[in-house]
């Protein structure tokens, strides 16, 4: 059964070369009582700039990967094409101005512009997974996203 849901926008994702903040609107910031002390969270926006119906219907891509198979679904990627254009990213939490709605990240992979959607405290008990099994094309991945930074990307992906 095929359903359509509505979700509001509550903020923006401001993405440049200033840095990455994440922007609540004014209507949503009381929702942000209890997140301090909270030193990552759980950012859910849209990838509004591959809005496009064709684009929805993509199941199958070329790899982005060059160590993994030629063709994968788009489940098994990162891929913006998506049927739902959600985006999930775990972010560093630099400088918390609660009381304006505004966030300073270390890094978010989104557009300068991307509509929030929500977000959510990281929470090691329900988001950490201490030994997660991955296909072998990424095996030798950093291991946690602190590392992340220093790996050499260029060297997995295809373009």
């Amino acid at each position: 059964m095929e359903q359509t849901f509505t979700v509001q926008t509550i903020g923006t994702i401001e993405n440049d070369e200033k840095g990455a903040y994440i922007q609540l609107l004014p209507k949503f910031i009381e929702g942000l009582e209890g997140l301090e002390g909270f030193s990552h969270m759980k950012v859910i926006y849209w990838l509004d700039g591959m809005d496009l119906p064709e684009m929805r219907d993509i199941l199958q891509v070329a790899s982005p990967y060059k160590k993994a198979p030629d063709v994968l679904g788009i489940f098994a990627t990162r891929a913006p094409v998506r049927p739902n254009l959600l985006a999930l990213s775990t972010v560093r939490i630099i400088e918390a101005d609660l009381k304006n709605g505004r966030f300073h990240v270390d890094t978010i992979d989104a557009e300068h512009g991307s509509p929030l959607l929500d977000v959510k405290p990281y929470t090691p008990s329900e988001d950490r997974v201490e030994n997660p099994e991955v296909p072998y094309w990424s095996e030798h991945w950093p291991k946690n996203v602190e590392t992340s930074a220093a790996f050499n990307w260029s060297e997995e992906f295809n373009f």
